[in-house]
């Protein structure tokens, strides 16, 4: 298990990301490799159907994505407690929480796919198509939610390296079979959701294993006081990542009912644009993942001026490495457009798409990384208010209410709006740990001094 509590805060945030990033890498390369795979086989029909039916699994993905974080925080803070013993009932929890959660799911598609679909405004063949798409992907929900359930426990233990093997099996395999069931068995967009099933039901396995060779559990059985402990504890503490999710979720619903009146070509660049946007944002989000074990170590630990000096390293970082992926999009958005689709108009819609947002990705970027440090610091609900805040009553309102006189432009310049909103808000939360200390700093790079504090 990797501590975070001592030596240079810099590098063991970046040696914690970088796994990270390639364990996302991995897994964006396949998204963007289904989506060349569907749009060049199946057709732009097809990446419509993909690109709707996405918010209704991360509406029953919302969940499990908060509760995951939750217990990565809670085995975080005992990493950084030196209290080993309580891991055992931790892992009981998550367990329990990973198989009912996955079981409901597969149950609720059934009845949430066709209704959720009509409000957002899906019918005829695309519904068809989606509610397809879902109903294949729902068999694998035990092996999706199984292999997140393992990489948020490696991460909380601070092994993001063991974690990006397993993610990075999972999505190898959902390549090589994405090609070969859309590609070489003509199966459609079921065989794209039969591929993700397959490939995280095999990477489920390989963490369980890896899990239990790396980190034998401490002997003794579970206390079933302490389990329902950690669930309480965990409840309590993802309740606001999971609404987080949930309200974006849903909101992402909305504006697929905006898109969707402009047709398929439009929603099927919606469907590029979020792939884009996902692959050069995940860099960022490791950094923010990281965040939250570095803080969530040293803050249990007590050293809180390190956990500040940790995140104002990693800030300058963020921003530079924001503006060169900006750049590179800006400039080369035509090719990047054009290796999805061979259709002029999705071309020139998804472009315009790029130019508007990226330019502005800082704004995106730094505030994940602040949200980081505040979900470490076990402060969950200010990013909830800060989702409500940006994405509830600026960017839904912005897009719907500015659509007739600026069209789809309106849905572009939302985002933007969003970004600023959020980032502002966030600053707001953190204004006393961003602020200059009037004191000399007391840890450096390659020398860290303990200053003990509650979090």
């Amino acid at each position: 298990m990797t501590d975070m509590t001592t030596g240079p805060p810099v590098r063991q945030i970046v040696g914690f990301a970088v796994p990270l990033t390639v364990a996302s890498l991995f897994q964006q390369v396949y998204l963007l490799v289904d989506s060349i795979v569907v749009g060049r086989y199946v057709g732009i029909d097809g990446l419509a159907a993909v690109g709707a039916s996405g918010p209704l699994f991360y509406l029953l993905n919302a969940m499990f994505i908060g509760l995951g974080t939750a217990f990565t925080i809670r085995l975080a803070h005992l990493r950084g407690a030196r209290q080993d013993r309580e891991r055992r009932d931790v892992v009981v929890a998550l367990a329990t929480v990973t198989v009912c959660w996955a079981l409901g799911c597969m149950l609720l598609v059934t009845v949430l796919a066709g209704p959720v679909l009509a409000l957002m405004g899906i019918t005829g063949d695309l519904a068809e198509q989606c509610a397809h798409f879902i109903g294949v992907l729902s068999v694998g929900f035990p092996g999706i939610f199984g292999s997140a359930a393992v990489s948020a426990y490696l991460r909380g233990l601070g092994n993001s390296r063991a974690a990006m093997w397993v993610q990075a099996s999972g999505n190898l395999i959902n390549i090589a079979l994405a090609l070969f069931f859309v590609g070489g068995l003509g199966l459609g967009i079921g065989g794209a959701a039969m591929a993700t099933a397959t490939a995280t039901t095999v990477a489920m396995v390989v963490g369980v294993v890896a899990a239990g060779r790396l980190y034998p559990l401490p002997r003794g059985r579970p206390s079933r006081r302490a389990v329902t402990g950690e669930l309480s504890d965990a409840t309590r503490l993802g309740f606001p990542l999971a609404t987080q999710h949930i309200i974006l979720a849903a909101g992402i619903m909305v504006l697929v009912w905006i898109i969707e009146a402009y047709g398929e070509v439009v929603m099927a660049a919606f469907t590029i644009v979020s792939r884009i946007e996902a692959f050069t944002a995940l860099p960022f989000l490791s950094l923010s993942g990281a965040m939250v074990t570095f803080a969530a170590q040293n803050l249990g630990a007590g050293h809180t001026e390190r956990a500040r000096y940790g995140l104002l390293r990693a800030l300058g970082l963020t921003v530079g490495l924001t503006v060169l992926v900006s750049i590179v999009v800006v400039v080369a958005h035509r090719p990047i457009a054009a290796l999805f689709t061979d259709d002029e108009a999705t071309r020139r819609v998804t472009g315009q798409y790029l130019l508007i947002i990226f330019p502005f990705l800082a704004l995106y970027t730094v505030m994940v990384v602040l949200h980081g440090y505040l979900n470490g610091a076990r402060r969950t609900t200010a990013p909830l208010i800060c989702t409500i805040v940006a994405f509830v009553m600026v960017q839904l309102p912005f897009a719907y209410l500015l659509n007739g006189p600026l069209g789809i432009q309106a849905v572009m310049w939302a985002v933007v709006a969003s970004w600023t909103t959020g980032l502002t808000y966030t600053v707001f939360c953190l204004r006393r740990v961003l602020a200059p200390r009037r004191t000399p700093l007391a840890d450096t790079p390659s020398r860290s001094v303990e200053v003990p504090s509650s979090p």
